[in-house]
C-alpha cells in the first residue's frame, strides 16, 4: 500500500460553454428581429397609386407640342375617368383636341383646350 499514491486533487477546468450558449441565443433573437423587421418593412411598403402619377403627367405635360401632348391627353384620360362629370368634360376635352391629330403639322393647343384640360385635371383630382 505504500506504493499507491493519493488521488490528487480535482483541477478546475475553465468552462465557457454558458455564455457561448448565451451569445447564440443573443444572435438568434436579433437575427429574428432583423428578418422580422424586413418582412414587415416589405408588406407595408408604400404602393405608387398609378392615379397620382398620371395625373401628375397631365400636369406637366408639354403644352408646346401640341400633336404630342393631344395624344397624350387622350391616352391619359381615358384612364383618368371615373364618373358622369369627368365623363362629359373628357369628352369636351376630345372633341376639341380632334384637330391636333392625325394631321402632320398641327397649331399650338388654344386656350379654351388649355381650360378644358385644367377643369379635366380639377374634376379627376378630387
Amino acid at each position: 500500500m505504500d506504493r499507491l499514491k493519493d488521488i490528487k486533487p480535482l483541477v478546475e477546468i475553465s468552462d465557457f460553454s454558458f455564455y457561448a450558449y448565451i451569445i447564440v441565443i443573443f444572435l438568434s433573437f436579433l437575427m429574428f428581429f432583423i428578418l422580422f423587421y424586413k418582412l414587415i418593412k416589405i408588406f407595408t411598403k408604400k404602393r405608387v397609386d398609378k392615379r397620382k402619377e398620371m395625373i401628375a403627367i397631365l400636369k406637366n405635360i408639354d403644352l408646346e407640342d401640341s400633336k404630342r401632348a393631344a395624344y397624350t391627353i387622350t391616352k391619359l384620360g381615358r384612364e383618368l375617368v371615373w364618373d358622369d362629370r369627368s365623363f362629359k368634360i373628357f369628352e369636351e376635352l376630345l372633341r376639341r383636341l380632334q384637330r391636333y391629330k392625325y394631321k402632320k403639322e398641327v397649331s399650338k393647343l388654344d386656350d379654351e383646350v388649355k381650360r378644358y384640360l385644367k377643369l379635366f385635371l380639377e374634376t379627376v383630382d378630387e
